[in-house]
């Protein structure tokens, strides 16, 4: 799937009970479904979009990182995570499970 394309992304429950994104494919390709989680760590998007950690931590700090960033745990400004969706949609579905799902 590329970029152009438009994946149905959408919430569910994996068997584990755990929160997971389900993502169809568009109906264009031949793109299988996919279950992904809900968001990553900086350093997990930082990859996915090509860019330095330590610059990804900069720009989030600094509120210029390309998506939006969730400010977690008891120290804010110290971890981040960034929501899966606005990847796909940036970079498309391929090269989010390139990342998350590496070839097993």
């Amino acid at each position: 799937m590329t970029s152009d394309e438009r994946p149905d992304v959408s919430a569910g429950m994996d068997p584990l009970g755990d929160i997971v994104l389900t993502v169809r494919g568009d109906g264009n390709g031949n793109a299988p479904d996919y279950e992904l989680p809900p968001t990553v760590p900086l350093a997990k998007a930082a990859e996915v979009l090509d860019m330095d950690p330590e610059d990804a931590l900069v720009q989030a700090r600094a509120g210029l990182f390309p998506e939006r960033v969730i400010d977690v745990g008891d120290e804010p400004g110290v971890k981040f995570s960034v929501p899966v969706t606005p990847l796909i949609r940036r970079v498309g579905l391929d090269r989010v499970r390139e990342v998350l799902r590496p070839a097993e």
